[in-house]
């Protein structure tokens, strides 16, 4: 069996598989991953998939707003290393969950989901400087 699967206007990707419950996974993963059509903040259509290194090698995977500069951000799963988008609560690190603190009242009223589907403005924290 095989699928195309449009995600957006400037990406389609083809599945095969050999029974339908591996066809339906594999389209899943696409959809989830690759079906950001807008940004949660703005709602422009002009985002673009990010991957940036930082000082340690990691891999930063994001789609970013063009417009507004919001982004979401993936996380990898420990076992086999998928990756998904982190648009639940308990999805950040205790590092993200510290710098999205405003984020948690909505999370919590809303079944564990962020705001803006899981899009969010980075602010970088104030660095006072000693006198």
């Amino acid at each position: 069996m095989k699928a195309s699967i449009k995600t957006t206007n400037d990406l389609s990707f083809q599945a095969e598989a050999e029974t339908e419950e591996e066809l339906f996974k594999q389209v899943a993963r696409v959809q989830e991953i690759f079906q950001h059509k807008s940004c949660g903040k703005c709602d422009s259509g002009n985002v673009k998939f990010v991957c940036r290194h930082d000082s340690s090698e990691n891999d930063w995977l994001e789609v970013v707003c063009q417009e507004c500069r919001a982004k979401l951000i993936f996380g990898r799963t420990k076992k086999g290393g998928q990756i998904y988008p982190k648009i639940r609560w308990d999805q950040l690190s205790e590092k993200q969950k510290e710098q999205r603190i405003n984020e948690k009242s909505y999370a919590d009223k809303n079944r564990g989901y962020l705001p803006y589907r899981g899009w969010f403005i980075y602010k970088a924290p104030v660095v006072s400087q000693g006198s």
